[in-house]
């Protein structure tokens, strides 16, 4: 089924109208559609981090809400990245 939500990410079609296309239950794609991105959020997530050397400060958000201001000192973000 999620071959099937990345199959209509990739179409361009509205929910509703894959489904029609398709011949999927909408209540059917809807509940893999929620899925999908709960299965997304538990596995977590790569984000590219551009090394060009700008200066600055990053900030760090856990989920739980507790936020921590850094440098953008690579090695440190990584350790406070698998502190989580």
């Amino acid at each position: 089924m999620f071959a099937m939500i990345a199959d209509w990410q990739q179409s361009g079609l509205s929910k509703k109208r894959y489904c029609e296309e398709n011949g999927v239950n909408e209540t059917t794609f809807y509940y893999w559609f929620s899925r999908s991105k709960e299965n997304d959020a538990a596995s977590g997530s790569f984000i590219s981090i551009d090394k060009t050397g700008r200066k600055g400060d990053v900030e760090v958000i856990y989920p739980n809400g507790v936020r921590i201001k850094v440098d953008t000192d690579l090695g440190l973000l990584s350790q406070l990245i698998r502190l989580y």
